[in-house]
């Protein structure tokens, strides 16, 4: 029978799906050589700072963790491949990573539209998806049993947000977002977090990603009126949007998640001419102010590692990931991806500012504190923790 090129793509389809399936079989043998990780970020364009910082963070605790002798005489590798905040590179990175027979797991991506694409790839072969750098909600939600997150969710930023301008008596906000998955989740948690509150969502302000045309959502925020803004997009358009609102309405407070990273975001600020200006940031991780054993570390290991970089809070929850890598691998009965998962299935331990990291069968979220920091401050303000 002659085949048809739909025949022929189903059947490489099958192939695929065999050779997946036997790749990352839970019966296979105990792993002899390095212990791999891959991961898909932006190392270059407009996000590759939150790219660089993340993944440079978790090779930071790697590579101590290495120079220390490793595990029975075996590194941890992290194989990162550039991705440029494309989802549609992203999935075709993931799925070059998957053919690696010694992948332990997909562990880093950043941003919410990579690991949108990422999460379908790996949840067709269950491969681990670990600690991807976005709060959005479907990364929460079961039956994702292959995925363990870190940071809290954007709904848990939204709501220390909120919990914040209800006591400075906010009653109108505006949303300014980003137009992917990044941009509707911290909308979607905005909404959760407003709801049975006097708070409400009176504009909306959309504006295309990796761009910074940000005028329509301009014109259509501020003809609201709206006594604060919440702000979920990346770094060069909310500093274009802060500065220009903020210079229409100097009285206006805004928010932004933490995906856009304190340290890059307060820099830029502090460079313009908006002294007078409210702004703040949820935070994932503690202020790298705080006198913590865990950051001392990190600062140590990282100026040592990256001496022309400053450390960041994202490079800082990029080593806490490493960390509790390290931690499940060290807990595992024997080196291989079925004894590691398990192993992660049950960790309990401190990782950082007496918060704990409590997986289960069921439980896969990791770290629940939320911070407030005020942005444009020459020092890292905490308002809230």
């Amino acid at each position: 029978m002659m085949q048809t090129p739909l025949m022929k793509v189903s059947l490489l389809i099958g192939l695929i799906t065999v050779a997946l399936f036997y790749l990352f079989s839970p019966f296979e043998h105990e792993s002899k050589k390095d212990i791999v990780f891959g991961c898909s970020a932006a190392l270059t364009g407009p996000l590759q700072e939150n790219g660089i910082d993340y993944t440079n963070g978790i090779l930071c605790g790697f590579k101590a963790f290495n120079e220390a002798g490793g595990i029975h005489n075996r590194h941890i590798k992290l194989r990162v491949l550039n991705d440029q905040y494309e989802p549609f590179i992203t999935g075709k990175n993931i799925a070059s990573l998957m053919l690696d027979p010694d992948l332990f797991g997909i562990l880093g991506v950043v941003g919410t539209p990579p690991s949108e694409e990422a999460l379908k790839i790996t949840a067709r072969t269950q491969v681990p998806f670990l600690m991807p750098l976005s709060g959005a909600e479907f990364l929460y939600n079961y039956p994702y049993h292959h995925v363990f997150t870190l940071r809290p969710s954007y709904v848990d930023e939204a709501r220390e947000m909120v919990r914040h301008m209800q006591a400075l008596n906010i009653r109108k906000v505006a949303v300014f977002y980003q137009n992917d998955s990044y941009g509707l989740a911290s909308l979607y948690a905005l909404q959760q977090a407003v709801r049975k509150t006097p708070i409400k969502i009176i504009a909306e302000g959309v504006y295309n990603r990796n761009t910074l045309s940000i005028h329509y959502a301009f014109n259509e925020i501020t003809k609201a009126s709206p006594e604060a803004v919440i702000i979920g997009g990346a770094l060069k358009p909310t500093v274009e949007f802060i500065n220009k609102t903020a210079k229409h309405d100097p009285k206006l407070k805004f928010y932004t998640f933490s995906f856009v990273g304190y340290e890059s975001l307060n820099k830029v600020l502090l460079s313009l001419p908006l002294n007078n200006v409210s702004m703040y940031m949820t935070q994932t991780v503690p202020s790298m102010n705080k006198k913590l054993p865990q950051i001392a570390t990190f600062k140590n290991l990282y100026t040592r590692y990256h001496p022309e970089l400053q450390p960041t809070s994202i490079a800082f929850e990029g080593y806490l990931a490493s960390q509790v890598i390290i931690e499940a691998l060290k807990k595992s009965s024997h080196i291989s991806r079925s004894s590691f998962m398990k192993s992660l299935s049950t960790l309990e331990f401190e990782l950082v500012d007496r918060q704990m990291i409590r997986y289960s069968d069921t439980q896969h979220r990791g770290l629940r504190n939320v911070y407030l920091l005020k942005l444009n401050s020459p020092s890292e303000e905490v308002v809230d923790e």
